[in-house]
Order: structure tokens, then sequence, then C-alpha cells
């Protein structure tokens, strides 16, 4: 079971201070409450025109974990005490996901540094007509650039029924770069596809250990 969200930095702030706070104090307190599986923040380095994110992180659970449980009462109060001190609250806009693998290898711990080219996407047609250009764009891409080590696709699900914290993309296409790689360059979708954002972010993973570490549920 997965799930994605768009996080952004207080208008007084910054985007390093946001990425400070979030690995230095933030996701321990999230991991100390969510039994992740795997936990993920895909921070910002650059991007092609203007996006009013700084994260795309990535949540993974095993299957019958009951989130909203978790993530009510005490805990609520607790994790958006938190948000408030770096966080746009206004901008969080949480997703379920379908990830697909469309060519590499499976995913595992990411490396520090690894780079992670995130292409997001909305579909220009029918949403069966989308899906397969996606994957079909994905592998070529691969088949295209051997510097990629991994491409996979995120396809969106559970937007929100208002604009409001509505996930504002259909699908994120991922193209992973070795460290330091720098970023594709005039990537064209076919005409199945709108691309709607094109940013480079580097992987911050917590490996699973210290996951297991973190994890206190009942410390408050």
């Amino acid at each position: 079971m997965k799930s994605v969200c768009l996080l952004s930095h207080r208008p007084d702030s910054t985007r390093a201070a946001f990425r400070a706070y979030y690995e230095n104090n933030h996701f321990r307190l999230g991991a100390r409450y969510f039994p992740f599986r795997k936990y993920v923040r895909n921070h910002l380095l650059s991007s092609v025109g203007e996006v009013d994110f700084d994260v795309l992180t990535e949540f993974f659970f095993d299957d019958g974990v009951d989130v909203a449980g978790v993530h009510s009462g005490r805990v609520r109060e607790i994790l958006d005490a938190d948000e408030k001190r770096f966080m746009d609250q206004g901008l969080i806009r949480p997703a379920g996901a379908e990830e697909e693998l469309l060519s590499g290898c499976a995913r595992d711990i990411a490396p520090a540094g690894t780079r992670r080219q995130l292409l997001m996407l909305n579909a220009a047609t029918d949403s069966a007509s989308f899906r397969d250009a996606t994957s079909a764009w994905g592998r070529q891409l691969a088949a295209a650039h051997d510097e990629l080590q991994r491409v996979s696709v995120d396809y969106i699900q559970n937007h929100a029924a208002s604009d409001e914290g509505r996930f504002p993309f259909d699908a994120v296409l991922s193209l992973w770069l070795p460290a330091e790689a720098s970023a594709l360059q005039g990537l064209s979708p076919p005409a199945a596809i709108e691309l709607q954002a094109d940013v480079l972010t580097e992987v911050c993973e917590s490996p699973p250990e210290l996951l297991r570490e973190l994890y206190a549920p009942d410390a408050f």
C-alpha cells in the first residue's frame, strides 16, 4: 500500500530551511507513530518553470494498516503542531498511488545522493490511452538513455473531491539517475500526455532499521 504527498515550505521560510527541518525533525516524529515499510522524501533541487511544492514524499505500508486510524486523536494534534512549524498546510496534497516498474531493477534502499527526475503528467485524452501512452513513453526513455538506472511511474488515485487539497497530477513518471547527475533535457511527451512539471530531486530514504528504531507508537 502506497501513498504520496506534495509538501511546501511556509511563505515566511525557505526551501533549504524546510528540508533541514523535515530531515532533522519531522520525519522522525512521523516515524514514531506510523509503521512505515518505506519512507522516501524526494527534495527539489531544480525545476523547469515554477512549482509550488518542495518535496514529493512517498509512504509505504503493509496491507491492512489503518493509516486513518493512526492519523487521528492525539497523534493528529502532535503532527499538526509540528507541520505548522515549517509547512504551508494549505498546500498539503496527499493521494493514493499505484506504482509500476517500467525498466531497471526493483526498488531497494536508495543510496544517499540519488537523483530522480520527476515528470508530473496529466491526461490529454481518456484515461486508458493516457496510461498506455505513459507506460510506453517511460520505456522509450529508458531505451534511449543508458544513464537511467530505473524508470517507474505512479498512477495517482483517490483525488480529493474538491480542488482544495487535490493532488494536481494524474501520474508521476520517475527517471532514476546516478548521484550528482543532471536532468535529461528536451523531453517531449506523446499527444495523450500533458507534461505539467519537470523537476530534479534528491532522494532521502530512511533505512528500515532506522524506521524500526524510531517506531514507538505509545510515546507521547
